[in-house]
């Protein structure tokens, strides 16, 4: 791959991470407001258990996309490494970053989902 295919795909890569987050940030508004307008107060065990498994299915999901686009781009960083340009050599370098926000990424999920598991019930 050319300098500039490899430039196109790491850009490429990072949407789709910033992209795969949609869903889970649409369900995780709609859940925090029905958490804080207190609509899970009367409701039913069914209708907590239901918002509890939509909201880790959907994050489950989103999860699993982001891992793969970070996996991915971590590959094409390792190609950027042996280049002579100076963008791909900026980029190669932020490598030690893109590894940090995948276990933050996992974290964060985690962290979200039994907050709001604790919150729905």
């Amino acid at each position: 791959m050319d300098s500039t295919a490899l430039v196109a795909t790491w850009n490429t890569l990072r949407k789709s991470i910033i992209n795969s987050q949609m869903s889970s940030v649409i369900m995780l508004a709609v859940v925090l407001y029905l958490v804080a307008t207190g609509q899970f107060v009367d409701s039913s065990v069914e209708v907590k258990l239901f918002a509890v498994a939509v909201l880790v299915t959907t994050g489950a999901l989103s999860l699993i996309n982001q891992l793969a686009a970070i996996r991915e781009g971590s590959a094409l960083i390792k190609d950027m490494k042996a280049s002579d340009s100076a963008l791909e050599t900026a980029i190669a370098s932020s490598a030690r970053f893109v590894n940090l926000t995948q276990v933050a990424i996992a974290i964060f999920a985690i962290v979200t989902i039994v907050l709001f598991v604790v919150a729905i019930y």
